[in-house]
């Protein structure tokens, strides 16, 4: 189970500063929950750009090359008709199905990708039992912190966000005796 610390701030500024302060002194796993999106929050965060597209661009062209190879293969090779003297493989009669196909499968991985690098499929995390969390979707900033990262120590960690400002520092994900 996750484990970590989650610093409220009542101010995106406040935030943002919090971010490029606890970067600064070298945490990596951070992570940030806002009412509505903030731009500054990636670069605060150090996020890389989406791999999606570029799963997205290959899916299409997987399942367009597909679909034209098995067309081919059964209309042209396995089971060719002589119909008005065409030619059995004729490549402008298999580019809607393999149009459609590729759209398809870029639509669906597109859709399929981005519930699992947002993370929806998690129905739920721990940071949900910090009690006032809800209101990270009305009018609070929270800061997280993993306690995988490579520097996180309970007493330093909480000291470092104490000193950004917060509203409260608080634990979440520990399971109490």
């Amino acid at each position: 189970m996750r484990e970590g610390l989650l610093a409220e701030f009542t101010e995106p500024e406040q935030l943002v500063a919090a971010m490029h302060a606890m970067r600064e002194h070298g945490y990596q796993h951070l992570d940030a929950y806002t009412p509505y999106p903030l731009p500054e929050t990636e670069d605060a965060l150090g996020l890389r750009r989406s791999r999606l597209p570029v799963l997205v661009f290959f899916m299409a062209m997987a399942a367009a090359a597909g679909a034209y190879a098995l067309q081919w293969y059964l209309n042209g090779y396995l089971y060719p008709i002589d119909v008005g003297g065409r030619p059995p493989h004729m490549p402008l009669a298999y580019m809607i199905i393999t149009f459609e196909m590729g759209i398809l499968f870029a639509g669906l991985t597109a859709f399929f990708g981005v519930l699992v690098y947002a993370r929806a499929t998690q129905l739920w995390d721990p940071v949900f039992e910090v009690a006032g969390f809800e209101r990270a979707t009305i009018d609070r900033f929270f800061l997280e912190v993993d306690r995988s990262d490579p520097l996180f120590d309970d007493s330093d960690t909480t000291e470092h966000l104490q000193d950004l400002g917060p509203l409260r520092v608080v634990h979440f994900g520990r399971r109490e005796p």
